[in-house]
């Protein structure tokens, strides 16, 4: 019967032992001296009540580990945050220069050959242009204002004899062009481009001219390059000519080596 009292007793200790101070432990041992009289007893309850406190303290000590490492925890949290802002910084300055409108200054070379009543006759000159180009991506696309003049400087028989012009057969007019790109590389792209023309031809005998009323329609493919802030480009297209109501076909080909962008 007293075996089953003193277990009884280690239960009820048991569960009052959790934070227990120094002082509550002592007041503890104290009533157990004088609750149980046999030596041996007492000896078992206090050792229960010893190992029921070590668990205390043990616990204890884990809850305090977690607290400490709580703010960790919610850094960990915030952390992600701050990459997030970082990405959408990064994304934000992207879009930024993605969308960006630039412009191009170009001196272009041109070369025509035009079907003149089955012979050829050789255009050479130049092209003073600004344009605007919008990126999106790999895709460029372009439009842009032009000045031009062309001369007629030899013309090819069809029998293949070559001549040079005599008389005075210039071209001067202002146009626009619209150009398409899709950049292969950083550095090499392919597209198309379209452009018309409107101006006059002169045309000089001996003593005398004519001012022709003159539009040029073009169409071709386009191959371009980009180093830093050069342009170079290649075109090569069909090109309708019409002067004073007649029309002409010819091959023309630009070639931009100025071409600069900003």
């Amino acid at each position: 019967m007293k075996k089953i009292s003193s277990l009884l007793f280690i239960v009820a200790l048991s569960t009052q032992v959790f934070g227990m101070s120094l002082e509550e432990y002592n007041a503890q041992v104290d009533k157990i001296n004088s609750t149980i009289k046999d030596e041996q007893m007492r000896l078992l309850v206090k050792q229960e009540l010893a190992k029921e406190i070590a668990k205390s303290l043990s616990t204890q000590k884990v809850d305090e580990k977690e607290v400490e490492e709580a703010p960790a925890e919610v850094v960990e949290e915030e952390s992600p945050k701050e990459v997030q802002n970082t990405q959408a910084v990064l994304v934000s300055d992207f879009v930024e220069e993605k969308d960006k409108f630039k412009f191009q200054l170009g001196i272009n070379a041109i070369a025509s050959t035009l079907d003149f009543y089955g012979s050829s006759l050789n255009l050479i000159g130049n092209e003073l242009s600004i344009t605007g180009v919008k990126k999106v991506d790999n895709h460029k696309f372009r439009l842009g204002l032009g000045i031009r003049s062309l001369k007629a400087d030899t013309i090819t028989l069809e029998n293949g004899a070559e001549y040079n012009i005599l008389n005075k057969i210039d071209y001067s007019g202002a146009g626009v062009n619209l150009s398409y790109t899709y950049m292969v590389t950083s550095g090499f792209g392919v597209g198309a481009y379209m452009a018309f023309n409107y101006g006059e031809t002169d045309l000089c005998e001996v003593d005398y001219c004519y001012n022709l009323d003159t539009t040029i329609s073009e169409l071709g493919a386009r191959i371009d390059f980009n180093l830093a802030a050069w342009n170079p480009y290649l075109t090569i297209g069909y090109s309708l000519y019409n002067i004073d109501g007649h029309e002409f076909d010819a091959a023309s080909a630009y070639l931009g080596l100025l071409n600069f962008e900003f």
